[in-house]
């Protein structure tokens, strides 16, 4: 039997770039694996912290109880969506070691744990679809939301005006052209709207995505955009109730199409209004148009995980990009 268990771990630590040992991880069971479970190996915050230890509950000679004990792990995650159901004798094991204290995540639940997203791969899975299509479905939160947006709103009007006005004229005397900047945007329900924002770039560009070093970009609208004051102006799309202060960014009608066509599901962060900053903004203030899905994946984690505390968090991680002077 111990020859078996070295062996299966053996078999398991063969792909280094995986289970490589650094430091203090902490140790996985995984019941089974999937496309989840494959993205999640191969994710950078997974492996700075865990390690993963395979179970194919349909192969295995060894008990659950005895990797457990034998390699002192507290966590199971378990995937279901391969096998048609489990043996009862597995069933039980997973019940035992849960009443002994182990914490069991359903595989998707621990991407989700760890990523604080939610993995495109749980799109596909048919027996998941009415969990992602529920998300966003609970308006009370919504309307509270709205409540807030517009109470902080009229707070900030008054120290946001000034630094308006001050990138009006920074962009006034460096650049020719209008100082505001409007463009048609995808709002909550798919409705086009207007966004407002003080200009950064050339009067005439192609409009396409903003590249690393743009060359498009005015004498002043790096300075602008590392502050994000060229975002201030969408304090009226606010007011107006076609934006929140937090959400997805609203994109252009041609990309969005675009996107629907490489995931379907790209239409689900519609469901709530766009944000001044958000979620996916924090996790990735550097995003590329090759960034989109992943994109994607945190803003359908900020719709199904809503709440006042998650809008605060957001704020202060703003903050601390803006501070830093990460661009986006």
């Amino acid at each position: 039997m111990e020859k078996s268990l070295t062996k299966a771990f053996v078999i398991i630590r063969e792909n280094k770039q995986v289970f490589k040992m650094k430091g203090t991880l902490k140790v996985c069971l995984f019941i089974n694996v999937s496309d989840i479970s494959l993205k999640l190996f191969n994710d950078h915050k997974f492996k700075k912290k865990y390690k993963a230890i395979v179970y194919e509950s349909t192969q295995s000679k060894i008990s659950i109880t005895e990797y457990l004990e034998k390699f002192n792990i507290r966590r199971i995650i378990l995937e279901t969506s391969n096998i048609t159901h489990l043996h009862k004798d597995i069933a039980n094991e997973i019940v035992a070691a849960r009443n002994n204290g182990i914490t069991v995540y359903d595989a998707h639940e621990f991407y989700e744990h760890i990523n604080k997203r939610i993995p495109l791969v749980r799109l596909q899975n048919e027996y998941l679809v009415d969990d992602i299509f529920s998300i966003g479905q609970k308006q009370e939160k919504l309307n509270f939301k709205r409540s807030i947006d517009i109470l902080v709103s009229l707070i900030l009007i008054p120290f946001v005006i000034p630094l308006i006005l001050l990138g009006f004229l920074l962009v006034k005397f460096t650049s020719k052209g209008s100082v505001l900047f409007s463009q048609e945007r995808i709002g909550k329900n798919s409705k086009p709207f207007t966004i407002y924002k003080i200009r950064t770039m050339v009067s005439k560009h192609s409009g396409d995505f903003t590249a690393k070093n743009d060359q498009r970009v005015n004498g002043v609208g790096r300075f602008l955009r590392l502050t994000k004051i060229d975002e201030l102006p969408q304090l009226w799309n606010i007011l107006k109730g076609e934006m929140s202060l937090i959400g997805p960014r609203p994109e252009r009608p041609h990309f969005v199409k675009i996107s629907n066509e490489e995931n379907a599901m790209f239409d689900l962060r519609h469901l709530v209004k766009p944000g001044v900053t958000g979620w996916a903004q924090v996790n990735l203030p550097k995003a590329t148009p090759e960034n989109n899905l992943e994109k994607l994946e945190y803003d359908l984690y900020y719709i199904k995980n809503y709440s006042v505390l998650f809008d605060i968090i957001i704020v202060f991680n703003t903050l601390k990009v803006i501070f830093t002077l990460n661009s986006n």
